[in-house]
């Protein structure tokens, strides 16, 4: 849920490093707030691109990770995911038992 804040981020640093820029520079104001509009309206259409590429990757990466899990299951065990280690816990002692009365 954190992707979502990326586009307003952007904007925002972009619009204080240019609000900045024209306070040193002593800008006039009418002209400082049309070149603010301009960069914040930039830099929001450039954050809307870096989040779809950040979900992009994150979703392609998941999606990779996934399909590596599920086969390294499929691969380890003979019967499609089942763990081929001796039981634990009452398996054993129920083995335990069976081999006191064998």
């Amino acid at each position: 849920m954190r992707e979502r804040y990326i586009p307003p981020f952007i904007m925002l640093l972009a619009g204080a490093i240019a609000s900045i820029y024209n306070i040193v520079n002593k800008t006039e104001v009418l002209t400082a707030l049309k070149t603010l509009l301009i960069v914040l309206i930039i830099f929001y259409i450039i954050g809307l691109i870096v989040k779809a590429i950040y979900l992009h990757a994150v979703v392609k990466a998941a999606k990779k990770n996934k399909d590596g899990q599920d086969e390294s299951k499929t691969e380890g065990s003979p019967e499609g995911g089942e763990s081929t280690q001796a039981g634990t816990g009452k398996d054993q002692k129920q083995d335990g038992i069976q081999a006191g009365k064998a």
